[in-house]
């Protein structure tokens, strides 16, 4: 029943985090990067249905699987417009969506190899979520912001990224009484800050949570 619960709960607030988003598109014509960030960040609260209704268990790496496939049917044919961008936006359309799906598939199967690591798939998630979320948020602000990157990145984007996912991962760690030090905190979110830099068309959704999650199971085993 426990099961059961995980999979209409995990799918069912990922279709109604989609449901909401097009309706803000429709309703209040909300600007398309508002509502691409409210499903990258609304997403990642799956973790928390999985977490508690699938443990240790295969059934993690099943709903991930699954939009794996979906985002890539999205990106090709446009399915859930309210979460891609478009090819002809200034920002070309990228893989970015179907890279998000992947991280979880990845940081899931790694948990059925160690369960420490479920928390830490649960950092990566919502370091991801919302640290690159709210990146372009600072990011745009154009007064004294100097590009990094190629014009691809910015010093108030990746100092959003840094703030953002260092409260993330102290709100983890006092939640889940995971044992990191506050150095340990601090190398984590400077290193989400570096990856969400280098990861440039859609790969940071590869390279953040993946890379962060990694390097939090290294501090909590060793």
């Amino acid at each position: 029943m426990k099961i059961l619960l995980g999979y209409l709960l995990t799918f069912g607030w990922v279709f109604f985090v989609l449901g909401v988003s097009a309706l803000i598109s429709k309703v209040f014509h909300a600007n398309g990067e508002f509502t691409r960030k409210f499903v990258h960040i609304s997403v990642a609260f799956a973790w928390v249905f999985m977490y508690y209704c699938f443990g240790h268990s295969w059934h993690l790496l099943i709903p991930p699987i699954a939009f794996i496939f979906m985002n890539y049917a999205s990106y090709k044919l446009n399915i859930f417009a309210s979460m891609e961008r478009s090819a002809d936006s200034k920002d070309k359309a990228s893989l970015g969506t179907v890279y998000y799906a992947v991280s979880m598939t990845v940081m899931a199967a790694l948990s059925l190899l160690d369960a420490r690591y479920l928390l830490c798939y649960g950092m990566g998630m919502f370091c991801m979520a919302f640290g690159d979320g709210l990146a372009p948020c600072f990011g745009s602000i154009k007064k004294g912001n100097h590009p990094l990157m190629h014009g691809k990145r910015s010093v108030y984007g990746s100092c959003s990224v840094l703030v953002v996912t260092a409260i993330v991962i102290l709100t983890m760690t006092l939640l889940y009484s995971m044992p990191l030090k506050w150095f340990e905190i601090l190398i984590l979110a400077l290193a989400a800050a570096l990856l969400e830099l280098i990861g440039i068309d859609g790969h940071d959704n590869l390279t953040l949570p993946i890379g962060t999650s990694a390097l939090a199971y290294l501090f909590v085993v060793l």
